[in-house]
């Protein structure tokens, strides 16, 4: 659980610092579209493993 807690904050600083250094017009970019999914996908592991399902 704190491995996959860990991985989600990595996730969301690398996401950041992709938003912060690109252009407005470059938000719809593949990897900030990819990351951003998979950001999505570890959050909800991560709350179902809290909830234990």
């Amino acid at each position: 659980m704190k491995e996959m807690k860990k991985n989600i904050l990595f996730m969301q600083e690398n996401l950041n610092r992709l938003l912060g250094t690109t252009g407005s017009s470059r938000y719809n970019t593949k990897p900030i579209y990819t990351l951003s999914l998979k950001l999505d996908k570890e959050i909800v592991k991560y709350y179902r493993s809290l909830n234990g399902n």
